[in-house]
């Protein structure tokens, strides 16, 4: 047994559970929340888990019941004091493993563990136990935090719908809000969850290669092209291909794509013999599609093909509620990440982290966790010092006020011309960033300026990229 998971609500019992197990060669994880460790067990398996009885956020038994949803074989020992003798006994009957009292005796807890390793030894394997225990529904990779809103409530609903089908799904929503963490949580869904899961970004694919990279090419069928290539259809066939900001698609791509739904075959460049496929495709974009066909921008009749089921994923601050969970998400990757003790935040970090209003959505506050960790201090604790200005300067200058607007923070207080025109530049910006649900490249065209030159104008007005 090596990889043991510590739940418990206080972090200096986690921290010392920690050390004293890592002495004796175990490798530790630790959360203060249940709920975070059910992600964690959703990412991975544990050969043995330590709860504490009086989690704040979920009950023991509730704890232990989902956790056998994600693991059905999972090795439990709880720990407590002042535990309801019945409790305790219900507990062990349920299957937890052993029951130790608190303060904690590290001989005694070392030869609880010792025991469960010694029975796991001789007793069935791990995959033999697995099958004997009643089939459960595959669990979603760790990265799908869903959140508890009502909102994110709903986006599952939707999954729970539309995942066992074989329809097409376009997911809409701004850059950063997870649609490809939702496109894996439709693939988990259905019954092509051991298939592949192929994800393309269609805003990478240049025009001239965009059809070798999708549907594949022969071996001479142009300049460069010395080996024949497998394009991203045939690697997922059997299972699911997420195109990602397919707006982006050039239009000979987007009649060539209808062609390969319609007739489920594709045709390599320079090639002669058609392919059958087998592919369910899930499309995403941060713009609307069905606006921009009528426009001509996009094809009405590709829009209609891919879009048997439209999944509107909302931003994160149409769903304050849902920060929390993410932050201790976010904290739990980024110790493993840094293989360091998990950073925990002061009341005034979370109180910044809640009242800004993330324009760059789940991404932009995975990278606000993941950098303020660096710089939390000895005692692990993230303070003001490691966020951000423009999260800091958003509630201290008076942003509650330009939330509505979506002005960005200037944090230079002067009335001169050069202050005056930077204020009008930076709302202009906003303005079109809003218009275009934050793409970047259509800002820049509608700007009528280079993509480089918008994201230094962002990085000079401290707006987020």
């Amino acid at each position: 047994m090596k990889h043991i998971l510590v739940i418990d609500n206080q972090i200096s019992t986690c921290e010392l559970l920690s050390k004293f197990l890592k002495k004796n060669d175990y490798e530790v994880a630790t959360t203060t929340r249940g709920k975070t460790a059910l992600e964690m067990v959703q990412q991975r398996p544990f050969d043995l888990i330590l709860a504490d009885f009086h989690l704040p956020d979920i009950p023991a038994s509730k704890l232990f019941d989902e956790i056998r949803k994600s693991d059905p074989v999972a090795r439990i020992i709880l720990m407590g004091k002042e535990v309801n003798l019945k409790n305790a006994v219900d507990m062990l009957r349920k299957g937890v493993r052993n029951f130790i009292s608190k303060p904690l005796n590290p001989d005694e807890l070392l030869e609880a563990i010792q025991e469960a390793e010694k029975n796991t030894s001789t007793a069935q394997t791990r995959e033999e136990e697995a099958e004997s225990m009643p089939t459960v529904n595959a669990a979603p990779t760790p990265e799908l935090v869903s959140g508890k809103s009502k909102k994110a409530r709903a986006i599952l609903d939707h999954v729970k719908r539309v995942g066992p089908t074989n329809f097409s799904v376009i997911i809409q929503g701004e850059t950063g809000t997870g649609k490809e963490s939702l496109a894996r949580l439709i693939h988990q869904a259905s019954p092509r969850r051991d298939g592949p899961f192929v994800a393309v970004d269609c805003g990478c694919l240049s025009r001239e290669l965009a059809s070798s990279e999708l549907f594949g090419h022969e071996k001479g069928a142009f300049t460069g092209a010395v080996f024949q290539k497998t394009g991203f259809f045939e690697q997922a066939n059997g299972g699911t291909i997420f195109l990602d900001e397919i707006a982006n698609l050039p239009m000979d791509v987007q009649i060539a794509l209808l062609r390969v739904l319609q007739e489920k075959v594709i045709r390599k460049v320079g090639g002669i013999k058609e392919i059958a496929i087998d592919v369910r495709l899930i499309s995403a974009t941060n713009e609307n599609l069905l606006a921009k066909s009528e426009s001509s921008g996009f094809r009405e009749d590709l829009y209609f093909r891919l879009c048997e089921y439209l999944l509107e994923i909302p931003s994160l601050r149409e769903r304050p509620e849902d920060i929390p969970l993410f932050i201790d998400f976010f904290l739990v990757q980024t110790s493993k990440e840094l293989g360091k003790p998990q950073s925990t935040l002061s009341d005034e970090v979370l109180g910044y982290l809640q009242e800004y209003n993330w324009p760059g959505n789940i991404r932009e506050l995975r990278n606000v966790i993941r950098r303020s960790s660096l710089f939390a201090g000895p005692d692990h604790v993230i303070q003001k010092s490691s966020l951000p200005t423009r999260i800091t300067d958003f509630k201290d200058h008076g942003a509650a006020n330009l939330a509505n607007s979506g002005e960005p923070v200037l944090t230079e207080k002067r009335g001169d011309l050069k202050f005056t025109a930077l204020k009008a530049e930076s709302r202009r910006i906003m303005e079109v960033l809003e218009k275009v649900r934050y793409n970047k490249t259509k800002a820049a065209e509608l700007l009528n300026i280079h993509r480089k030159t918008l994201y230094v104008k962002l990085k000079l007005l401290n707006i987020p990229c």
